[in-house]
């Protein structure tokens, strides 16, 4: 390509033009012209081209007054005699010694990867509780003071002092484990992202107050759409515990969730199910995983509610309790 002329272009003029002299023409027109052969200094005669109809080979111009500006092709290099050895000009490199010769330092056997397999691993889990510190949460959580320690003496004392009757002896309270506990796990979607968290407490909950004492039960969203302790289409309506079985919820109260989650429970339900628990003689702690800050309102004053996170200690279980 030359300027803004393809020999494509060329090429088809070219194949317009009916003789040698015209082709010429044409090519210094496109500014493909060979170079003139040296001549003497009287330019030769040359003989006028009769007019033609053909747009292609009409000259713009006359013909002795086009060959002066004419552009001047570029010489045509010539070609090698035989084949050049570009490799023997450049100059060749020396290498670079590292340390003294023959102080090589031997590298160390690298044990090569495992072979990656179809086998899929779990995740390391971090849960929401400090290890150390979760047996003595949940037994803060789920004991009930009895009446079944030392004596009270000052209790004992008074009772002399204003002259009454002593049929037994006062106690001090002590916390116990025996009425068990009943676990209701909330699986609706603003638990999803603690599943593992619900599953590991749960095994905690059952090594801590023992395997036959702990009553589990899942629900989604609400305990009165269906409690249970198998899937979903298996739940049947809820039923507190005995009386004087604590109950632990799991849940976030409907806090969390999708914004356009429709399904979370709701103020009224938490209120029937919290009235539910106290009419069988039975007290409920919520353990939820957003802040205190992020809870409604409404929530503390509905059911006692204990956050669920790595700054929950057990001292703060009984203040959040009271």
């Amino acid at each position: 390509m030359r300027g803004g002329i393809w020999l494509g272009d060329v090429v088809r003029a070219l194949e317009a033009a009916g003789t040698e002299e015209e082709r010429v023409r044409i090519a210094g027109l496109l500014g493909f012209a060979p170079r003139p052969a040296p001549v003497d200094d009287a330019p030769p005669h040359r003989e006028p081209s009769p007019p033609s109809d053909d747009p292609f080979t009409r000259p713009s111009r006359e013909p002795d007054s086009w060959t002066a500006d004419e552009p001047i092709a570029p010489p045509v290099p010539e070609e090698p005699a035989g084949p050049v050895d570009l490799l023997a000009e450049l100059p060749l490199l020396r290498p670079v010694p590292h340390g003294h010769e023959g102080d090589a330092v031997p590298r160390e056997a690298v044990e090569p990867l495992a072979r990656p397999t179809g086998v899929r691993l779990p995740l390391p889990h971090e849960p929401l509780l400090v290890p150390r510190w979760t047996g003595a949460i949940v037994r803060a959580l789920l004991s009930r003071p009895v009446p079944e320690g030392p004596v009270d003496i000052p209790a004992l004392i008074d009772t002399l002092a204003h002259e009454r009757p002593v049929t037994r002896l006062p106690r001090l309270p002590v916390p116990t484990l025996r009425y068990g506990v009943q676990v209701l796990v909330d699986r609706g979607a603003g638990m999803q992202p603690f599943r593992r968290d619900q599953d590991e407490l749960l095994r905690r909950v059952r090594a801590v107050v023992g395997e036959e004492l702990v009553e589990a039960g899942y629900f989604s969203d609400a305990p009165q759409r269906g409690t249970g302790p198998g899937p979903r289409w298996t739940r049947t309506a809820y039923r507190p515990p005995r009386a004087g079985r604590p109950v632990l919820v799991l849940s976030d109260l409907g806090l969390g969730g999708p914004p356009g989650h429709r399904r979370r429970g709701t103020r009224e339900e938490w209120t029937d199910f919290a009235c539910a628990v106290r009419r069988a003689g039975c007290e409920a702690v919520v353990l939820s995983p957003y802040p205190a800050h992020r809870w409604a309102v409404w929530m503390p004053r509905v059911l006692p509610l204990v956050g669920w996170d790595r700054t929950t200690r057990p001292g703060h279980v009984g203040r959040r309790r009271a």
